[in-house]
């Protein structure tokens, strides 16, 4: 009698242990909410879970989830320094939890990893790095414990190829925390991981965020269009804000943007939602890049609406162009004049409006077109924008005679034109290597990418260690990310 009621008291602490990360379907639901951005759908789930199961620690997850994806989309500071509080009280819940669940480190790590995203954005780098070490740890400790856990290997997948892609002057940081990662291995555990959450009950719930995530980091660091093209058709009919957002960029990349901005005008629209501004900006960059006016009434309502600090300079940058290309003189400069008067110079486009305040040379209208057009995709009206202008006047001004080049190279290359694209990309960084615009370092890499294609590996390193190398310039740490991100590859 004894042995029997010692053995049903080792089962129930057994189960109650394991119970306190009970990934049930409430938590699925509040999960699955909280990806669509539903928060208070999510938050009343959560709230009814922890009245049924109170010791649920995986409550805790989900509600610091919501908050990092609230904090990433509103970029709003106060909300930031309001709930960064939380975070030390919900790690400590699930510290002392002394279950033996795989969810346990994942936990641990994944609101490190989410507060340390949350802490880049607003600058406080050295804290992100140790939070980023740390989720490292955990889940390089949680995978040996569990090498099954497929939570775990999405998470990994994306430490792995942020860490393959680091910029060199943030590899001392790498070398002294002991952290080491490989983007391609990392790509690849991460569509691995798709694929097996897509049948697994389980953690089918997880696929979204997976795809999303690694849709943003095949997208920024790997430049297999293939692959792309086969991951857009994967996800631009999904209902998830979220993928609307990675489909439509994809879309962009890959020079379609009426396809862009179809997705992003035909969006998921639900009032429980929560507001994406940057949406608006995107589907206004779009309009532009077709020359449409309307594009105006889109970075307005972005302005207007959107509370936190990013890309506001750039809208209104954009908006001074779109006068520009109307002839409007007035207007034009009114809202090129506001550019210095709100947001911040945390994102290159925001760096790049700046200093279209600051430039005292006029804004050539016909690079201009030529410029939009091929952003969006329209390569054959961007080539005729370039060919109609007078190459020898462009030479009195280098910023104009430097983005002649770039841009002449850029579409030749769209065009398949490789030749014609090479001769350009050589001119541009011949010409500009010692200036601090971007055409000389985005040339490089570009050259890095096309001698990449073609298998020749000690151009293609040539060039991207040359992107590398030139620096003090707009977009350096983006381009010098995905000049790495090419050396990986090759190595």
């Amino acid at each position: 009698m004894r042995f029997t009621l010692i053995t049903i008291f080792h089962i129930l602490l057994i189960h109650s242990a394991y119970a306190n990360f009970d990934w049930n379907e409430n938590c699925k639901q509040a999960y699955t909410n909280t990806i669509q951005l539903k928060f208070d759908i999510a938050n009343g789930i959560l709230e009814n879970e922890r009245s049924l199961n109170p010791t649920n620690s995986l409550v805790y997850l989900i509600e610091n989830y919501a908050d990092y994806l609230k904090i990433q989309i509103s970029e709003e500071k106060n909300e930031f320094d309001k709930l960064k509080s939380l975070k030390d009280d919900r790690l400590s819940i699930i510290e002392d939890d002394d279950s033996e669940s795989p969810w346990k480190l994942y936990s641990e790590a994944e609101i490190h990893l989410q507060w340390a995203a949350n802490r880049l954005k607003f600058g406080e780098y050295f804290t992100a790095a140790y939070e980023i070490n740390k989720a490292f740890r955990l889940l390089t400790e949680n995978d040996k414990k569990y090498p099954h856990f497929l939570p775990n290997k999405k998470s990994l997948g994306v430490l792995y190829t942020l860490i393959g892609s680091v910029p060199k002057q943030y590899n001392w940081v790498l070398s002294i925390i002991g952290m080491e990662g490989n983007l391609d291995n990392g790509l690849k555990l991460m569509k691995t991981t798709i694929d097996e959450m897509k049948t697994d009950s389980i953690y089918s719930s997880m696929v979204e965020e997976t795809y999303f995530l690694y849709a943003f980091l095949k997208m920024n660091l790997d430049n297999n269009h293939i692959d792309l093209k086969n991951l857009l058709e994967e996800i631009e009919n999904s209902d998830y804000l979220l993928l609307n957002f990675a489909a439509s960029r994809i879309a962009t990349k890959l020079g379609q943007n009426d396809l862009a901005i179809s997705i992003l005008e035909n969006r998921i629209k639900d009032k429980d939602c929560y507001p994406f501004h940057y949406l608006d900006y995107l589907i206004a960059v779009g309009k532009q890049n077709k020359l449409d006016s309307d594009c105006i009434e889109y970075f307005e309502n972005y302005v207007q609406n959107f509370s936190g600090l990013n890309y506001k300079k750039s809208a209104l940058m954009r908006i001074s162009w779109q006068y520009l290309l109307m002839d409007d003189e007035l207007n034009f400069k009114k809202h090129k004049n506001k550019v210095n008067d709100i947001g911040a110079l945390f994102v290159g486009a925001d760096k790049e409006a700046q200093n279209f305040y600051k430039n005292k040379l006029k804004t050539h209208k016909e690079l201009l077109k030529a410029r939009l057009y091929f952003d969006g995709g329209y390569y054959e009206n961007s080539l005729q924008e370039l060919d109609a202008l007078n190459q020898k006047e462009l030479e009195n001004t280098i910023y104009n005679y430097l983005e002649f080049n770039y841009r002449k190279a850029r579409v030749y290359e769209k065009l398949e034109n490789t030749y014609e694209a090479i001769n350009f990309y050589k001119q541009t960084i011949e010409k500009g290597k010692n200036e601090t615009f971007y055409f000389s370092p985005k040339s490089a890499l570009q050259l890095g990418l096309i001698f990449e294609k073609k298998g020749d590996k000690n151009q293609a390193s040539k060039y991207f260690q040359s992107c590398i190398n030139m620096q003090n310039h707009l977009y350096e740490k983006s381009l010098e990310q995905k000049a790495k991100a090419g050396l990986e590859r090759l190595n």
